[in-house]
């Protein structure tokens, strides 16, 4: 194997945002799908919100508000995700060394 196929063969994107978000190495990557990922992550929220908001009307407050959160964390980080992409292109079409790129 050569050292190029080294380098795809390490290739994963969760290393590379965990790299870029939090400045380190993932140590595990995580093989589940995205969807599956998030339905996880809602029912370990849902289930403790419930059990802390028993009231109907109350958990719904809650939740609305969660999303209200999540809704705009996932709009910024939208955007700061299609400026990275649109950085390493005019790299790449600029070559190695990114003249003029910030």
């Amino acid at each position: 194997m050569s050292y190029i196929d080294e380098i795809f063969a390490r290739l994963n994107l969760q290393q590379i945002q965990s790299f870029l978000l939090y400045g380190e190495e993932l140590v595990k990557i995580n093989p589940k799908d995205y969807q599956r990922r998030i339905d996880e992550a809602w029912a370990s929220l849902s289930k403790m919100l419930k059990e802390k908001f028993p009231e109907q009307e109350e958990y719904e407050k809650i939740v609305w508000e969660v999303y209200a959160y999540a809704s705009a964390t996932e709009n910024i980080h939208m955007e700061i995700g299609l400026k990275c992409g649109a950085v390493l292109e005019a790299q790449l079409l600029m070559g190695a060394r990114g003249e003029g790129v910030p």
